[in-house]
């Protein structure tokens, strides 16, 4: 037994209002900071998280088991269902606390703390102590939990110390006025097996509803808090423990033991004998062998003979325990990783590694095959060793006893007595005795054995089952199987004993006797003890006389006979009889030419000898055939990754040609094809175990793949972390986490972060897409932050004016100001006292909108009530991308139950109403796109194991997909008719605008452009004015300084300017012309043509 109990908060406050007065002693704070190895949380910031703690074994919270958490600046512990959902929630909820809240958490206080100064610091250590470590503190803790709830048993197994010192309330750069008390405050949290939902915080602001609080002795400044509602096992932890407590791989010996690969193989493996596990695989068989120095494994085969999983165990009595492991790590454990280390510990028992035993046969008036498959015909008279085998951990040594057939010259074994020695055993000797009415007489040890019905299989045989031996009766038919590693099967028919001998592969080369030298070479198998050998193909006479070199002298195994046989005895030989003129043709009819079949029915005159001869023949050689004989092996498709909504096609194959390829389990989202071909397309998250089954029909064998399947719901393809998975359900499926990209979050990155995710002050409403409003009267801050606004003592002789500020705008004096008194104005307004308009804001609804209003069609498979479907779709609804979801005025089942398979398919209508919001993309999301998105909010699987009370309707009721025709318009409003509910009740001339992103916004004229040629606008109360401004030689003038005129000034100053310029161009001109002129006229000389 664990001594693991459920999980506690203990708390211990230096808080003077929780201090009980009438208390005496109190209890000091641990001891905390960098002196007692702790690390230090230190973000000057004003809202901030911890680091998110991974927990491997999980945290019991409530009803379910969570896997990580995180702590906050504002004193709350945080439990979220992603690792991506971190907010600090600095405001409780808006309603109050109803326990119905998404979020999971517990308070040990609940303050909208601001570390933003150099003021108060978080310091916190987490202590594993999973397998009883031994540690001071956690020790403290435990003592105080068993003392104070009567849980003597109680261990922790994980812990967290949390500190918060001097936490100052928001805002922290204030040093005097609202801000709280420094709060030294400490918190620590157990971690056990199990839990219920935790109870209030330490200053009664945690949302949870009162769990049990115990504080005894009157300590003042501890209490304890329980966080759970009852013990349910956790098999993670569990897991651990057993792996721990038992011996590791490889002193095990795994590799030298494995399962056959179908039941009709292991039928014929007398190693294996058939036990009914009830618990193991309902509707299975299974088979399981034992040894005493390699341990044992039991094998389970489906209703197809096809293998499925193999146990490792030591004893036969550890299998239930062994099985409960691998229940705790695989089977009932939500996380893939505690199977892994399962396997680890205990890898996987295939087939692949299976050898079957290697027979040898003896049977009628005595035929002998060999090890090696050489069959001859031996009628010797006496004791004689069949076999002698030997390796590094055991020994074994068959001996056989014959009698005269009547009064034929023939002989028949008449007894068999068979001595298994190993280093682990005592030896062990086990005989058979032929007596009348073809009964055996079995001996072991020399004491009569006893044989009893088997409870685990009531229809099979009867059993005698000691240590190193196991013993079974089946009519004629003794077998024994010695420490799972060597098998004799002994039938009594005809007067006559048969054997068939089975060994392993461990005695391959270290054989001896009439069973022949085990090497594979048939040639060899005549040995005689002297090391010499004769041909295979030598005669019956000369087999006979070899046969006789292997006669025991003296007493063996059998003992001393009672009977004192010739030692002359010679039979007669094949040949001769075939010689006989007088040969009986009628007496052999039967055998079809079959020579043993034919001297067992000469030699003796009986033909039903024969016949019987053949018979066992072809049964031994049919037997050899199944235990070689190996069903399809299927590859290629062991690993198969899908994503929602997308098809996979996945090829398997197999190594027989014969092959057909089926589904073991009728599931509609997987198809296989005869060929191998798989194609899944994964639309709704369940339980599901993917099974695929190759047979060959000709040979009538089967196997089966149980392929690791992993599913990802992510938002987006690239956001599945496929190699990071939990379980869904107890099914052999597995979905991906996800990593989610941006503002998103939720399990599957289904949310998109909105500044409304977190409340706002109390007394604030919160706008989706834009955030918090201004803080309520009196109040300074960003609308989430808000803190009381009160004058400081230096200020204390000063007052706002009567109406110093305009439009409902609030006055206080601003020490910051210098004492002046100072305006918090609505949005609308631009200057310091609430009069000139000009900023756009939000319309106010002026009278009740009406609702979008839409009705769905579901059906689901788990007999759920109207409560539970209605809190279901809530759940969903609530949750989509926008959050407009009012509530379900309808919900009703519209057709009776039908059984098909076992379930009740029921069908519901549910009418969904939604609130239309002016503010972000809530218009456009109702009218656009909300059919889509609730179409993809019932293919998304809700989280399964979310906390809820007892007594409360369950929120994860699993619905069939659905189409865009399961949701139909009841209601939808068209933006001209919305407008008529929305009134800017400001200034005069404030227009409504819309845009899908933002919604319904009060704008200005003054922001779209009301003033030309650059004036400038203010929106008074009687609207907007223009100030108009004078540029370049242009004065605007109107109303909205649409009309220009020029200056008279400026406008002469630029004639002159012009014409001056035009005088100084013609001069510079005429200078260029005069200077071009006169250089002509010097460089002209004239041509005296008669010189």
């Amino acid at each position: 037994m664990i001594p693991i109990k459920a999980p506690f908060l203990v708390c211990v406050t230096t808080q003077p209002q929780l201090l009980p007065q009438n208390c005496g002693s109190s209890v000091p704070l641990f001891s905390y900071g960098s002196s007692a190895g702790d690390f230090q949380l230190f973000i000057r910031t004003e809202d901030f998280t911890s680091q998110l703690f991974k927990l491997q074994i999980g945290f019991p919270l409530g009803s379910s088991l969570r896997d990580s958490l995180y702590f906050t600046d504002n004193g709350q512990i945080i439990f979220p269902e992603s690792d991506y959902q971190k907010f600090s929630y600095p405001n409780p909820p808006l309603g109050g606390f109803t326990g119905r809240e998404t979020v999971a958490m517990v308070a040990p206080f609940w303050d909208d703390a601001d570390f933003s100064s150099h003021r108060g610091t978080i310091f916190y250590q987490e202590y594993e102590t999973l397998y009883d470590e031994y540690n001071l503190l956690v020790q403290q803790v435990e003592t105080w939990i068993k003392k104070f709830t009567n849980t003597w048993s109680y261990k922790a197994k994980w812990t967290l110390k949390i500190t918060w010192i001097n936490a100052p309330a928001y805002p922290a750069q204030r040093t005097f006025g609202t801000g709280a008390d420094p709060m030294p405050y400490f918190c620590t949290r157990v971690m056990g097996c199990s839990g219920t939902q935790p109870s209030a915080g330490a200053t009664r602001s945690s949302w949870a509803s009162p769990g049990r609080m115990w504080r005894k002795d009157c300590l003042r400044g501890l209490q304890v808090y329980r966080l759970h509602r009852e013990e349910n096992p956790n098999y993670r932890l569990k897991c651990l423990w057993r792996l721990k407590s038992q011996p590791q791989w490889p002193s095990w010996s795994w590799d030298q033991i494995s399962c056959p690969c179908s039941w009709q193989q292991g039928r014929w493996d007398l190693r294996f004998r058939h036990v009914n596990i009830g618990w193991w695989g309902f509707h299975h068989r299974q088979l399981c062998s034992f040894s005493s120095w390699r341990g044992g494994v039991c094998c389970s085969y489906g209703p197809w003979g096809e293998f499925r999983e193999g146990l490792r165990v030591w004893s036969p009595w550890e299998i239930d325990k062994e099985l409960e492991t691998q229940n705790w790590c695989c089977r009932w454990n939500d996380k893939p990783f505690f199977c892994f280390l399962y396997q680890q510990r205990r890898p996987r028992v295939s087939c692949a590694g299976y050898r079957p035993l290697r027979p040898a046969w003896t049977f009628g008036d005595p035929h002998i095959t060999t090890l090696d498959g050489a069959n001859y015909t031996f009628n010797g008279l006496g004791d004689f060793l069949l076999v002698q085998a030997r390796d590094g951990n055991s020994s074994f040594l068959l001996q056989g006893r014959t009698a005269q057939t009547g009064s034929a010259r023939a002989t028949n074994f008449i007894a068999f007595a068979a001595q298994y020695n190993s280093s682990s055993l005592d030896p062990i000797t086990v005989q058979w005795f032929l007596e009348s009415n073809d009964t055996i007489h079995v001996l072991y040890n020399n004491q009569n054995v006893t044989f009893e019905t088997n409870h685990e299989d009531t229809e099979g045989p009867e059993i005698f089952n000691t240590t190193g031996v196991l013993l079974t009766r089946s009519g004629s038919q003794v077998s024994a199987s010695f420490d799972g590693t060597v098998a004799i099967s002994v039938m009594a028919l005809s007067n006559i004993l048969h054997a068939s001998s089975s060994l392993p592969e461990e005695y391959q080369n270290h054989t001896q006797g009439l069973l022949g030298v085990w090497n594979d070479n048939p040639e060899d198998d005549f040995r005689m003890p002297n090391g010499s050998t004769i041909p295979r193909n030598s005669s019956e006479e000369t087999l006979f006389h070899y046969g006789m070199t292997w006669k025991i002298s003296g007493s063996g195994l059998l003992g001393q006979r009672v009977d004192h046989p010739p030692s002359n005895f010679t039979p007669v030989f094949y040949d001769q009889l075939m010689g006989n003129s007088s040969l009986d043709k009628l007496l052999i009819s039967g055998c079809n030419g079959d020579r043993q079949c034919i001297y067992d029915a000469l030699a003796t005159g009986n033909a039903g000898t024969g016949l019987h001869t053949k018979m066992l023949f072809t049964s031994y050689q049919q037997m050899n055939t199944s235990i070689n004989q190996y069903p399809p092996f299927i590859d290629g498709c062991r690993e198969i990754e899908a994503y929602r909504g997308q098809t996979t096609r996945i090829q398997c194959t197999s190594n027989s040609q014969n092959a057909t390829f089926t589904l073991r389990n009728h599931n509609p989202e997987v198809k296989v094809f005869e060929n191998g071909t798989l194609l899944w397309t994964p639309k709704l998250l369940e339980p599901f175990t993917l099974e695929i089954l190759a047979r060959n029909a000709k040979a009538n064998l089967s196997s089966i793949l149980q392929p690791k399947t992993v599913v990802c719901f992510c938002r987006a393809k690239s956001q599945c972390l496929y190699n990071q998975t939990s379980r869904v359900g107890n099914s052999s499926m597995e979905v991906a986490d996800c990593k989610c990209e941006g503002d998103t979050f939720g399990q599957y990155c289904e949310r998109s972060r909105d500044p409304c995710d977190e409340q706002c002050f109390p007394g604030v409403q919160c706008h989706p897409g834009m955030g918090c409003g201004a803080c309520p009267p009196s109040t300074t801050g960003d609308g989430r932050h808000c803190a009381a606004v009160e004058a400081s003592p230096v200020c204390w002789n000063h007052s706002c004016p009567v109406n110093y500020c305009y439009n409902h705008g609030h006055c206080y004096i601003s020490q910051t100001m210098g004492c002046k008194p100072t305006c918090t104005c609505p949005p609308a307004f631009t200057d310091t006292r609430c009069f000139v308009a000009g900023n756009n804001f939000t319309p106010a609804i002026y009278r009740e909108l009406p609702l979008r209003i839409i009705r769905l069609l579901l059906t689901e498979e788990e007999n759920a009530s109207i409560a539970d479907v209605n809190a279901s779709v809530a759940y969903r609804l609530g949750t989509l991308a926008v959050r407009a979801f009012l509530r379900n005025s309808h919900v009703e089942q519209s057709s009776s139950p039908a059984p098909a398979s076992g379930n009740s398919i029921r069908h519901w209508v549910v009418i969904s109403e939604f609130r239309y919001q002016p503010w972000g993309p809530v218009i456009h999301f109702l009218n656009e796109q909300l059919r889509e998105a609730v179409v993809e909010a019932f293919l998304l699987p809700v989280p399964r194991g979310r906390w809820k009370r007892s007594q409360e309707p369950r929120n994860d009721v699993v619905f069939r997909p659905i189409s865009r025709e399961d949701v139909r318009d009841v209601m939808a409003l068209n933006l001209s008719m919305l407008g008529d509910y929305f009134r800017c009740n400001s200034y005069k001339d404030y227009r409504l605008v819309y845009s899908p992103q933002s919604g319904v916004t009060c704008v200005s004229p003054c922001t779209t452009g009301y003033c030309h040629h650059g004036g400038q606008c203010q929106h008074l109360p009687n609207g907007p004015r223009c100030s108009c401004v004078p540029f370049s030689i242009y004065t605007p003038w109107g109303k909205r300084c649409e009309h220009l005129s020029v200056k008279l000034d400026a406008f002469f100053g630029i004639l002159f300017g012009a014409l001056g310029a035009l005088l100084l161009l013609g001069m510079v001109v005429f200078v260029v012309l005069r200077f071009r002129c006169s250089s002509r006229t010097r460089s002209s000389y004239p041509l005296d043509l008669e010189s």
